[in-house]
């Protein structure tokens, strides 16, 4: 017969244990509709001019802009690819903004204490998710700078077997949010992304990874538009149906 003592040596063993990690496909789901129901016009008020505006850029330099002046061809090009990373990045930080707010009092197992900045955007308040706000807080250089290594190295993997590079960017999907939630360096960031996401690889690829790829299949829709009502139609497709889909995978991730 098993003593008391003995049983309660067991029980203290048991929960000792890690429990292990799980990622509810469908409750991840749940909580980003939740979030965004809940901030439904500040989301869509963001994403849509962020959408809007990526879209607009884009077809002025590939349909508007002269490609055969060089200076034209170069400066629109670089206008656009800014204004497109700038609104990525401004669109993540404002989502990861609004869920870290809503569940500040979560702990997340394994992270970093979270460090308050000195213009307490992390006490939570209408202040913390106000876009103005947002944009001064967000650490824009280490975002960006972390969006372009992910490119860079999803694009080595892609050309290598394709299939590194697919790996690459599941691995790396949720880099962004942990700058901003866990407040990391780049290269931190990118190896906490690996750890996190390698628990749970296939139920990341099928929350963000796939939508991802998906997603960027709108670009190709209408993508030469050759005229005033063929731009708009464009704009909607592009601009409206965009903001929806990256609002939805940025409250997801």
């Amino acid at each position: 017969m098993i003593s008391r003592r003995q049983q309660g040596q067991a029980g203290s063993e048991a929960e000792s244990k890690p429990a292990g990690p799980s990622l509810p496909i469908l409750a991840v789901i749940a909580a980003a509709a939740r979030t965004g129901r809940q901030h439904l016009w500040s989301v869509i008020a963001v994403s849509v001019a962020v959408s809007l505006t990526t879209a607009g850029m884009e077809i002025v330099v590939s349909d508007l802009a002269d490609r055969t002046n060089v200076s034209v061809a170069l400066l629109t090009s670089f206008s656009a690819t800014s204004v497109s990373l700038l609104g990525e990045v401004f669109l993540s930080g404002f989502l990861c903004r609004l869920v870290s707010t809503q569940h500040a009092g979560l702990q997340h197992t394994g992270a970093q204490p979270h460090r308050r900045r000195a213009d307490g955007t992390r006490k939570g308040g209408k202040a913390d998710t106000a876009p103005a706000q947002v944009a001064r807080s967000l650490p824009w250089w280490r975002l960006i700078g972390a969006d372009l290594l992910v490119v860079l190295l999803v694009v080595l993997g892609l050309v290598a077997l394709v299939i590194p590079g697919l790996i690459l960017l599941n691995l790396l999907a949720v880099t962004g949010p942990v700058i901003e939630i866990e407040d990391r360096r780049v290269l931190s960031a990118l190896r906490r992304s690996a750890r996190l996401v390698w628990q749970h690889f296939w139920p990341v690829a099928l929350l963000a990874t796939v939508p991802l790829i998906l997603a960027g299949g709108l670009e190709s829709v209408d993508g030469h538009p050759g005229g005033p009502v063929p731009i708009l139609i464009a704009l909607a497709i592009r601009g409206l149906g965009g903001a929806v889909v990256q609002a939805a995978i940025g409250l997801v991730l």
